[in-house]
């Protein structure tokens, strides 16, 4: 009877340290970034999401916009020709942020310039990130492979329309990952980014199934003419891309006719048109879907 006794304890020991370590799980995950709930007040969102993970505050500023672009005037007396700054204000680590028109406790955009940014602190702003963005902006960040594999999941819960990735050369055989399914981008702009050859035929492919890109830019990057032609195939099966910027580059005659002529009236081999009568139809089904549930707002 003793020996039972001793068993039945030593469970119930046991039993009472599991609850023990699920109550302290509760309480951490609570207190986890991922657990916060938003205001709606994006401040006040990205700083308590940065405490959360333990990450050094860097200042929101709103973006610098110019009196005829605000369509406010400028007061009487207020400076002309310069504006006073601090002397290492510059030099220090800022977002810019634009507020969104209609709530300006949220913002529209966020732009970084200049110094690297962690995966971790990307992680913080799509963690608060309202779904009023629709443009992001990162020169010369070092943006690492981690970091754009954040950037891709703010794609897919956001509806973000534009993104600038220019000066980041450490991902540039990575990009085409922005032109999945799952993304709609509208603009994307990839400049300075040193892309090679190589590095345009997964993006020429990914190119070729997207349906949402309207404007892509490649500027001075080390694109020859077998890129050209990776880029080519891509556009072949595109319609919806409207402009491609491929100056500052490392094309000749044949790079520019390849590009050129997909611009022009072609010819689909047979693998393309069925491939072409497949989108057709896809899109066909899709818009069908999404009638009935058109339907049932407007009732």
């Amino acid at each position: 009877m003793a020996k039972k006794k001793e068993k039945n304890t030593a469970k119930e020991e046991t039993v009472q340290v599991v609850e023990g370590d699920v109550e302290e799980e509760e309480t951490h995950d609570d207190n986890s970034p991922e657990a916060y709930v938003l205001t709606g007040d994006y401040r006040a969102d990205y700083t308590e999401i940065c405490k959360r993970s333990d990450l050094s505050i860097i200042p929101l500023k709103l973006r610098a916009t110019s009196p005829a672009s605000s369509g406010t005037e400028v007061p009487e007396g207020a400076p002309t020709t310069f504006v006073t700054k601090d002397k290492y204000c510059y030099l220090k680590p800022s977002i810019e942020i634009e507020s969104d028109d209609e709530n300006k406790d949220s913002i529209k955009s966020f732009h970084i310039k200049g110094w690297k940014v962690s995966p971790q602190l990307l992680n913080a702003l799509s963690l608060a990130a309202p779904q009023s963005l629709n443009t992001i902006s990162l020169w010369r960040c070092g943006l690492t492979q981690e970091g754009l594999i954040v950037i891709v999941g703010m794609l897919t819960k956001l509806p973000i329309r534009n993104l600038l990735l220019d000066g980041n050369p450490q991902c540039a055989g990575e990009y085409y990952v922005l032109l999945s399914e799952e993304c709609n981008l509208s603009t994307l702009s990839l400049r300075s980014n040193k892309m090679r050859c190589e590095h345009m035929k997964q993006l020429g492919a990914a190119l070729a199934g997207n349906k949402s890109l309207t404007n892509l830019s490649l500027h001075n990057n080390n694109i020859g003419d077998v890129g050209a032609i990776h880029l080519a195939k891509g556009l072949r099966m595109n319609r919806t891309l409207l402009t491609l910027n491929l100056s500052a580059n490392e094309l000749s005659d044949s790079g520019t006719q390849a590009i050129s002529e997909v611009l022009t009236s072609l010819n689909l081999s047979h693998d393309e048109i069925v491939a072409r009568r497949k989108l057709i139809s896809e899109n066909k089904t899709s818009v069908t879907n999404d009638e009935p549930q058109r339907r049932r707002r407007q009732v």
